[in-house]
């Protein structure tokens, strides 16, 4: 693997653990809690880092899981997340809540809800 891979995958890899806190309004400092970190440990893994070295710490996997089982969610629904982020997964995937990949609807799909099936309501109605 490439660094500039593992870069990607990293940045995704946070992603996905900042968007599971947003779900659950979760800061930092309150997963840090959960899992039994500082803030600042916390903030050097998934905000902007190291504030001598400007660098962020990248999670290990003891991190990873502890995060996974304070947010709720598999780590490995979130490594897989990351996968697809980092291989630039097509434009036309729609991630679902636990990571489930679903294809994007058909045009003709589209047409069917922007058009209703109803009549339009009468006064006689």
């Amino acid at each position: 693997m490439d660094n500039e891979y593992l870069q990607r995958f990293t940045d995704a890899l946070v992603s996905e653990i900042k968007a599971e806190m947003g779900r659950r309004d979760l800061s930092s400092r309150g997963l840090g809690r959960l899992i039994g970190k500082s803030s600042q440990y916390m903030s050097d893994r998934l905000d902007g880092g190291n504030p001598k070295t400007g660098k962020r710490t990248v999670l290990s996997v003891p991190d990873l899981f502890a995060i996974a089982d304070a947010l709720g969610v598999d780590a490995n629904d979130l490594t897989d997340r990351a996968t697809a982020a980092a291989e630039g997964a097509p434009d036309n995937i729609v991630r679902g809540r636990f990571g489930t990949n679903v294809g994007a609807p058909a045009e003709d799909d589209l047409d069917a809800v922007a058009r209703p099936t109803d009549p339009e309501p009468t006064d006689e109605q």
